[in-house]
């Protein structure tokens, strides 16, 4: 099949914070570079490199999901006027804050919050309005932005990344063209900024291939689902936050909570379950709506109603599950290269500093016109040189810590808080390695009673997530082999998946033909959360990008 071609200088892959402020950074760097040249002060013609960011949502910030408040050193260092630039996204100013432990019926305030989780000052953002933010300025800037384009395979010259090719348009479902059908585009660039995100598509082929996880520890994650609220004038004090950490989730389970006061009257409230959890049965959207129950969040919430559900997956494993970065013609940026600091569990202002750094090394190799593995290396020397490494280095054995119940690990970082981490990288297990085998028949959950307005059903939530597919179309969750589903995983862990997706798109549903409960996908359902990829116990569940364009439209999350 002939494809169309598209030279760029650079090609950035995803539109989130990392690849967008990569992509700004490299044009600051163009422009001083000319500057010097028009001052005299090197010689040589000015340079006008082709910069291309693709993006798989159907624009920017529709795939965005995120608490989110931002530390802004990053964004300081990038664009120092960002305060007072018009239009920056600004929910609130963080103006209160508690750190909150929940028993079933009551709380507890921390008399205490670590430096390092203080956020007195820092701004409460919505991680896609301000991506979408920074996508203006970067094509006022001469970024070529394509929205709507998910790349689907790396493309290659031996072992050297030369591009990348975006997915087919008018496959039918039964992997045929229909009359629709346009092919997808090869972009080809001597340098290739592949930040997609959490367990990203085209990251985890590169890192495969290259061998690139060969010195780290394996990914590991947790599963956010967050909801946004809209509450009646005056509910919430503009600049209150609250981080919680106990009830719904029991002491063997990691994770916590996060409330924040958003603008005009909104809030939105979030979990996140560490998706090593030893429990088949952990569903993270249920136990959203049982946190919801809770008389400290109920007084705060329960005169809301919710208007926006998502979900995503969070790098948790720092700078112990971080892969080498750079490889010829590639480097990895953002959370596909596990940039979030587990401890504060903050990650833009680490991931638009990787995307910066990568843009620097591009910006040489560009210069030299050499895009080789030694080139690129510069990238990790001036992340080893820079605040990143200081600060997730501290807590490179955060995971390792609470590999083994949250007592104990609460116990094992508080030490390492205070004495400092050691120089080894204590190891850890995949999430997937952690689940245990059902006993006995599967129990039943506690009931809730949802009403539509404050406490939702999976499918209610899905509809607020916006999300939609072309139905036909091949599924982009790609299960092995089925019949595993419908006896093994049946009977040692009482089919998993059905829970702990957070969209509804696993069901196990009775077949006229066989007689028996057969695994049905409504793949359509997916909000790309990649929480079936990381936990199936099996590794049997691939996560691929269905068409461009396709998915949540979370906008305001």
């Amino acid at each position: 099949m002939e494809r169309e071609q598209m030279p760029v200088d650079v090609l950035f892959v995803g539109g989130g914070p990392a690849c967008l402020a990569g992509a700004i950074h490299f044009q600051k760097l163009v422009a001083a570079h000319n500057a010097k040249i028009e001052a005299g002060e090197i010689e040589g013609d000015p340079i006008e490199p082709m910069v291309a960011v693709i993006e798989k949502g159907s624009e920017l910030g529709a795939h965005q999901l995120s608490g989110a408040i931002m530390d802004p050193k990053a964004i300081t260092e990038l664009l120092p006027d960002w305060r007072t630039r018009d239009g920056f996204p600004l929910e609130n100013w963080v103006e209160r804050e508690e750190l909150v432990f929940l028993t079933p019926t009551g709380h507890m305030a921390a008399p205490w919050i670590p430096p390092e989780m203080v956020n007195l000052g820092k701004p409460v953002v919505s991680l896609g309005k301000l991506v979408k933010w920074l996508g203006a300025i970067a094509e006022e800037m001469g970024v070529n932005i394509f929205p709507g384009f998910a790349g689907t395979d790396v493309l290659w010259e031996g072992d050297k990344v030369v591009g990348v090719r975006t997915g087919d348009r008018g496959i039918g479902k039964d992997g045929a063209p229909k009359d629709s059908f346009e092919p997808g585009m090869d972009l080809l660039s001597p340098v290739t900024i592949i930040g997609e995100g959490p367990r990203g598509h085209l990251a985890r082929r590169v890192i495969e291939r290259r061998g690139l996880d060969a010195n780290s520890q394996p990914m590991v994650y947790e599963i956010g689902v967050k909801e946004v609220f809209e509450l009646p004038p005056g509910t919430i004090p503009d600049g209150f936050i609250a981080h919680t950490l106990g009830f719904p989730l029991d002491l063997n389970t990691f994770g916590g909570t996060f409330l924040y006061a958003m603008g005009n009257d909104r809030a939105c409230l979030g979990l996140l379950v560490a998706l090593d959890a030893a429990d088949p049965m952990t569903d993270a959207h249920h136990l959203l709506q049982k946190l919801k129950t809770h008389p400290y969040i109920r007084s705060i919430l329960g005169k809301g109603r919710v208007v926006k559900y998502g979900a995503k997956a969070v790098t948790i494993g720092g700078w112990a599950s971080m892969p080498k970065l750079f490889t010829d013609g590639a480097m990895i940026v953002g959370d596909s290269a596990s940039f979030l600091n587990p401890f504060r569990i903050k990650g833009i202002h680490l991931s638009m500093k990787s995307g910066m750094l990568a843009a620097e090394a591009a910006f040489e190799a560009f210069l030299r016109g050499d895009a080789s593995e030694s080139v690129l290396g510069v990238y990790k020397e001036r992340l080893d040189a820079s605040w990143v490494r200081t600060e997730m280095e501290q807590a490179k054995n955060f995971h390792a810590s609470f590999s083994h119940g949250v007592v104990g690990g609460m116990a094992r970082f508080g030490l390492q808080y205070l004495f400092g981490p050691g120089e080894d990288v204590k190891p850890f297990t995949a999430d997937y390695a952690h689940m245990r085998k059902l006993t006995g028949a599967a129990p039943e959950r506690e009931r809730i009673e949802y009403d539509g307005v404050y406490l939702m059903d999976k499918l209610t939530d899905v509809f607020h997530s916006g999300t939609t597919h072309e139905e036909q179309q091949p599924a982009h969750l790609k299960i092995v082999d089925t019949e595993v589903c419908a006896t093994t995983c049946a009977k040692e862990y009482g089919n998993p998946c059905t829970r702990f997706c957070p969209a509804q798109v696993y069901n196990m549903r009775m077949s006229e033909k066989t007689g028996r409960l057969e695994m049905e996908v409504d793949f359509s359902n997916c909000v790309h959360c990649k929480t079936c990829d990381i936990r199936d116990p099996y590794q049997i569940i691939t996560w691929v990008p269905p068409e461009g364009g396709n998915g949540p439209d979370y906008g305001m999350m």
